[in-house]
């Protein structure tokens, strides 16, 4: 087995190190919200006091002559307005329930995220970052971001699409079709994740391989 890497010859403790304090610094700002809200009189958790319901539709746009001056527009420039923002100021507790489903599916997959490559970083570290059960986590990490940003996609043009047709007399599910909407940065990271793991896979099969050999 390839033997760990220490002090400063370990290429993995510098993303280690990102990943952990990202991870911290979060699971630190969360516990203060949630204390300021059981100790303040003032202070609550937003979402269980939303007071109103907001999405964005990012696959329409307009413009209009009342637009450029509420913007402060100079003579002769046009403004154009992508993905406006409906908000309902008495949502239901349907609608706010919703709403809320959303913003904690798309929360949890980003913190699962960076738990998910937190816990692969440290497996990689502990057994070697050329071996069968690293690439087969990296396998895992690449599936996790590549599906669930097609998920989230459609999961978030859904949810938003359910609270628009209250809000809009348009399609309200037109961000199933808006390019614009879908995370490619994670969808092809993870393509690119499963490939890697593939390749490291071939790689560790060829160094047992040698090993047997010599």
């Amino acid at each position: 087995m390839l033997n760990r890497p220490s002090g400063r010859q370990d290429p993995l403790e510098p993303i280690e190190f990102a990943v952990t304090l990202v991870c911290a610094v979060a699971a630190g700002l969360l516990a203060l919200l949630v204390l300021a809200s059981l100790v303040l009189d003032d202070a609550s958790l937003w979402f269980f006091d939303m007071p109103a319901v907001c999405v964005t539709d990012t696959a329409m746009s307009g413009s209009s002559s009342a637009l450029d001056g509420a913007f402060g527009s100079y003579p002769g420039v046009s403004i154009t307005v992508n993905g406006p923002q409906f908000c309902l100021d008495d949502p239901s507790a349907g609608q706010r329930a919703l709403h809320l489903a959303g913003l904690t599916t798309s929360w949890g997959w980003n913190a699962g995220a960076f738990v998910f490559a937190l816990l692969l970083i440290r497996r990689a570290r502990r057994h070697g970052p050329f071996t069968k059960r690293t690439a087969r986590g990296l396998n895992a990490f690449g599936w996790y971001l590549a599906a669930g940003a097609a998920v989230l996609h459609v999961g978030g043009a859904v949810v938003g699409g359910l609270l628009l047709r209250d809000m809009t007399e348009y399609w309200p599910f037109a961000m199933l079709l808006d390019p614009g909407h879908v995370p490619w940065a994670a969808l092809f990271t993870g393509i690119g994740l499963i490939t890697f793991a593939r390749l490291m896979r071939l790689a560790t099969a060829m160094r047992e391989d040698l090993e047997g050999v010599v």
